[in-house]
């Protein structure tokens, strides 16, 4: 019974710690990688195997709302905006493509 308790508390802690509203802005003309070295990094230990997308998110218009308005695990950065955000775009449709 401890073991499942500590599981679920370092879940929930997991997830709260990953969700909610970042207050991040990306300096402008920053690169896809330097915005994910500065907001998502810490979240997705800097790598990429499970940005595996399924077919019907791999578009841009999927992967900015998930950017801007978040997920039940992921913060949304509503900071993050304009050619920053197409840059972030391309770069995260890039990496889940490999």
């Amino acid at each position: 019974m401890f073991k499942k308790m500590s599981v679920i508390i370092a879940s929930t802690a997991f997830l709260a710690a990953c969700s909610g509203t970042s207050d991040y802005a990306p300096p402008a003309g920053a690169t896809g990688e330097n915005m994910h070295a500065a907001s998502c990094a810490s979240c997705h230990n800097g790598e990429f195997y499970h940005w595996k997308l399924a077919p019907e998110e791999q578009n841009a218009e999927y992967v900015k709302k998930v950017i801007t308005e978040g997920t039940m695990g992921m913060p949304s950065f509503p900071n993050i905006k304009g050619k920053e955000l197409d840059t972030l775009t391309v770069f995260v449709l890039e990496k889940s493509a490999k």
